[in-house]
């Protein structure tokens, strides 16, 4: 019995380029830990990005196909951020961060909100960033968090899930088999599309219904897509301004940490 689709969308434009999937208090909250998606897909004009702004209780994973960004965080990281590379910021109990597209340049890419566990939410903010030979993969796909047929992501996951970069080729047929505790499942097409009873277009997300039977996918002229799978988030979502954590009080202390950043990076000069 094939695994039904419960949910399907084109999602919402914003900020010009930026295309919104998944948000928090809408079908983020169904498919916990995976609480927010932006696609990023066009050309962009000059100054075009992010400004610094404050994340805590969550991770960010930014990951572009083409293009890129020039980042900045407040915890000391700053690094021209390029085709194929990831950025993987865990906010913890609060960090700041940047990122201007480069002009003119074809961009394609995705940024993900992951909801952190409370071991986490409130722990000192750490971030990683990975070229593309050090991500680890196989022919078929670049396993960019967690374990899947043996590959193991060199990012160690704030929860039990993966996520998966995902090309088939034309006529190719794979089949993903998601581990027993893990009864979410949706995926992004970037290029191409698949066949069969998806009938994908670029840039629609689709979600599966709950449980942990294996999905087969399928492309006639070949596809690329991102899937994520994961173990239910098992806590509440009380959102911030950027922030998300699994309660009030954890919420309030990442706050006052978010506030102690920021008045640092006002001394540094950096808003000047």
């Amino acid at each position: 019995m094939k695994r039904a689709i419960k949910f399907r969308s084109k999602g919402q434009g914003h900020h010009g380029m930026i295309t919104n999937l998944v948000g928090p208090s809408g079908i983020g909250n169904d498919i916990k830990p995976f609480v927010f998606l932006d696609y990023i897909h066009g050309v962009p004009p000059e100054g075009a990005g992010f400004g610094w702004h404050p994340h805590s209780g969550i991770a960010t994973f930014t990951y572009y196909i083409d293009g890129g960004s020039d980042l900045e965080e407040s915890t000391g990281n700053m690094v021209s951020f390029r085709a194929g590379d990831i950025e993987y910021l865990q906010a913890g109990s609060g960090a700041w961060h940047k990122g201007m597209l480069l002009k003119d340049q074809p961009t394609l890419g995705f940024q993900l909100w992951i909801s952190l566990p409370p071991a986490l939410e409130t722990a000192d903010a750490k971030s990683i960033y990975l070229k593309p030979d050090e991500i680890r993969s196989n022919d078929r796909f670049n396993v960019l968090l967690g374990e899947y047929d043996g590959i193991t992501s060199k990012i160690d996951p704030p929860n039990d899930m993966n996520y998966l970069d995902v090309s088939l080729k034309p006529g190719e047929q794979w089949t993903y088999t998601p581990r027993e505790t893990h009864d979410i499942l949706w995926l992004v097409v970037y290029k191409g599309k698949l066949s069969g009873d998806l009938l994908s277009s670029v840039g629609e997300l689709i979600v599966y219904v709950e449980g942990n039977q294996p999905v087969e996918f399928s492309s006639d002229h070949g596809a690329s897509f991102l899937l994520g799978s994961a173990k239910k988030f098992e806590h509440d979502l009380v959102f911030g301004r950027g922030s998300i954590h699994t309660s009030e009080a954890n919420l309030k202390v990442s706050q006052h940490m978010i506030n102690t950043i920021y008045s640092e990076l006002v001394k540094k000069g950096v808003f000047s």
